[in-house]
């Protein structure tokens, strides 16, 4: 078996070698991250009980919600601009997208988190009716502009095909950091408080920022270029990129923001780690994403179809194979899985169900999302987007303040599916082939 395995690879063309090998490779980091974002998860929750893990999550959530947004869709585009100037060995090119990113996010971001810091008391009594959470919520306010960088940094990384550097300069270096304080908060905190484990995770931001820029221009090419800071390809596509960033944060950052007007802080903490936790079964799907992305932009500048097209449905196959048995497991012990919070959290079994067949969706439709954005069709994931994001935002407040915390995981679940649903259409209508093909 083994050796007809080494046949069968020796068989493949480099370019799918090559892609599998950095799949592999990816998949070996991500593993790290997503364990260690589950750990986290697990260690605050332990560490601070289900009501003030409850306001940590609530500020996390706000501060990545506010961070993505002040990405301003550059995110994409630097998977997309830098990726096709890093295959045809264009680095004057890579350079102008890398500086026109940071010059647009940094002001926004530091504004963004000015703006919040000042909101944080009125935002914590009026909308969030938890006035304990005003230290926190100030806390994460300062984390809103480094985590708007370390996710710049990662994606541009993950550009030039930095497998390593880019997974390392996004959430497994901040949780790598912020685990062994938060490990140790107990000894130095009587009661421990999300106000504190909140600041860990600011520094914790702040150094994986500086590294991330480190490993970048530690790239003798890179450089910052500010000769063209009016790139009209790269800002004309920005605006969609960046609806398609914002609304997609409905779905699994917002949702908890929303949760918190309606439930206790123990509640969002269930709800915050269900969801967490229902996101390992996507995890092939954001391996093979990470991977595939800047591949999907240049197969399809240099008209290679039938490539893109085995490469995707290649990609759904890995995705589909590796993240059923995760499914089958949450299934089968939902809540023996969620009482590793701790015994409180053993009673949201059933959120984790429900979100968790969402998240198959999600696989099984492939990487609709990003061939979309990375052929150029952003306006149709633009819509699809937006339009989910609206029905996700209304279903949870409608399904929240009506069921609770289930109510929120049904909304959520339905939010997640349809836009992979009308995303695999439009892939077929434009591209012209079923990715699970």
């Amino acid at each position: 078996m083994l050796s007809t395995l080494i046949n069968r690879v020796q068989s493949m063309s480099p370019d799918r070698r090559q892609f599998l090998y950095h799949a592999a490779l990816a998949a070996l980091f991500r593993v790290f991250a997503a364990g260690a974002a589950f750990l986290l998860s697990v260690v605050v929750a332990r560490v601070l009980g289900a009501e003030q893990s409850g306001l940590f999550f609530l500020g996390l959530s706000l501060a990545t919600l506010i961070g993505t947004l002040c990405l301003l869709g550059m995110d994409n585009a630097i998977l997309r601009f830098i990726g096709q100037s890093h295959t045809s060995d264009n680095p004057v090119q890579t350079n102008q997208v890398f500086t026109n990113a940071y010059a647009a996010v940094v002001p926004v971001s530091v504004l963004s988190g000015v703006i919040v810091y000042l909101c944080s008391p009125w935002l914590a009594d009026a909308v969030f009716n938890k006035p304990e959470a005003t230290a926190t919520l100030r806390y994460f306010a300062a984390a809103i502009p480094f985590v708007s960088l370390f996710f710049l940094n990662g994606y541009a990384l993950q550009a030039t095909r930095k497998v390593i550097a880019s997974v390392c300069s996004m959430q497994l270096g901040v949780t790598i950091i912020a685990l062994p304080a938060l490990l140790y908060l107990p000894h130095y905190q009587a009661v421990p408080l999300a106000s504190s484990a909140s600041f860990v995770y600011v520094l914790a931001s702040v150094l994986v920022v500086i590294a991330g820029l480190w490993l970048w221009f530690n790239v003798p090419e890179h450089r910052i270029d500010s000769t063209h800071l009016r790139m009209p390809a790269l800002w004309g596509a920005a605006p969609n990129l960046w609806l398609i960033s914002a609304t997609g944060q409905a779905i699994p950052w917002a949702s908890v923001v929303i949760v918190g007007f309606f439930v206790t802080s123990e509640e969002v903490a269930f709800f915050s780690a269900a969801q967490r936790t229902s996101m390992l079964i996507s995890f092939m799907l954001m391996v093979v994403n990470f991977v595939a992305a800047p591949r999907f932009s240049a197969l399809y500048k240099a008209n290679e179809f039938n490539q893109l097209k085995r490469l995707a449905q290649l990609s759904t196959r890995l995705m589909i194979g590796f993240s059923l048995p995760v499914l089958f497991i949450v299934l089968i012990w939902p809540n023996a899985i969620m009482s590793l919070f701790g015994n409180a959290f053993s009673q949201s079994g059933q959120l984790l169900v429900i979100l968790a067949i969402g998240q198959t969706i999600n696989v099984m439709t492939g990487s609709v999302g990003f061939l979309l954005t990375m052929c150029g069709y952003e306006k149709d994931m633009r819509n699809v987007t937006v339009f989910t994001g609206v029905l996700t935002v209304t279903l949870t407040v409608i399904f929240t303040s009506i069921w609770g915390i289930l109510g929120a995981a049904i909304a959520v679940s339905i939010g997640v599916s349809t836009q992979n649903l009308l995303a695999l259409h439009k892939v077929k209508k434009r591209l012209g082939f079923w990715p699970i093909g």
